[in-house]
């Protein structure tokens, strides 16, 4: 059963319009789902509402928890469930997904995202530079892969899918052209001569051939999952380093149109970066009374 139902997995997999990073979290998804009903015999082709609530209370309750052992957060129980309510469309399922309780989280539009103090971020560059456990170029690399992130706000994709001759390296600034990102939006992003000596460092230290920017220790394209990855290892996302430089730039007074244009994003979601966290809002209140 749990082949057959795979197949009609990898069946919607195939149509779906999507992002092959996206395409992949939905097959998760729904393979975690296969694995459930495949221990009782169940067809994915032939669901009830009661099979998917039951699904859905067994993720909240902690009956199933992630490879980890941990629960999964009311976040990805939405997105797994998303995932499912998609499959179900696809398969004009439409009973299925009617009525089912699920624990709603907080729209992303309604929250602020989380940013990096720029000091930590100067404090992992020191770290990356001075470890002796790794060689030498992966060192470099390491180092130039935080500046491209900082620097730019490139999205993790499109800094794996940057080739060298995506780069203008004459003049100052220099230019970072972007013409795979999400939402198609091509850009170029200029980057200060100064601030590109690390990334330039690192991309003169290669004697190997590859088109890439950036490349594994066999010289393969990285994967979004190296680079994330190595962030974590320092309890930080890509993602926060593309906040910070956004909630930095509205600090220095760009207004969200050109922030907007610049990280190719739209307007309405840069201007959650400019939402004060609970320490600027205190930080602000106790300006207002001291004394000079």
């Amino acid at each position: 059963m749990q082949e057959y139902n795979s197949n009609l997995i990898e069946d919607y997999i195939f149509q779906l319009r999507k992002a092959e990073n996206t395409k992949q979290s939905y097959k998760r998804d729904l393979q975690l789902f296969n694995k459930y009903l495949s221990d009782d015999e169940i067809r994915i082709d032939r669901l009830s509402s009661t099979i998917v609530q039951l699904f859905i209370d067994s993720l909240e309750n902690g009956t199933i928890k992630t490879n980890r052992g941990k629960r999964y957060r009311a976040a990805s129980i939405n997105r797994i469930y998303a995932s499912i309510r998609s499959f179900c469309i696809y398969t004009e399922q439409y009973e299925a997904f009617k009525d089912i309780r699920i624990t709603k989280t907080q729209h992303i539009s309604e929250l602020a995202p989380k940013s990096v103090d720029v000091n930590y971020i100067e404090s992992i560059r020191k770290r990356i530079g001075d470890r002796k456990n790794k060689p030498k170029l992966i060192n470099y690399r390491d180092l130039a892969i935080i500046d491209m992130l900082r620097l730019t706000g490139m999205r993790v994709s499109e800094l794996v899918d940057l080739k060298k001759a995506d780069m203008t390296l004459k003049g100052n600034p220099y230019l970072i052209h972007i013409n795979k990102s999400k939402g198609k939006k091509v850009r170029d992003i200029p980057i200060s001569k100064e601030r590109f000596r690390y990334i330039h460092r690192y991309l003169e230290s290669r004697n190997d051939d590859s088109e890439y920017a950036f490349v594994s220790r066999s010289n393969k394209k990285l994967t979004t999952r190296t680079v994330q990855m190595l962030l974590k290892e320092y309890e930080i996302t890509p993602h926060m380093l593309r906040h910070t430089l956004a909630t930095e730039l509205a600090k220095r007074g760009w207004d969200l149109s050109t922030i907007a244009r610049f990280l190719g994003n739209t307007v309405a979601v840069v201007q959650r970066y400019t939402i004060p966290t609970e320490k600027q809002m205190a930080d602000a209140a106790a300006d207002v009374y001291t004394i000079e």
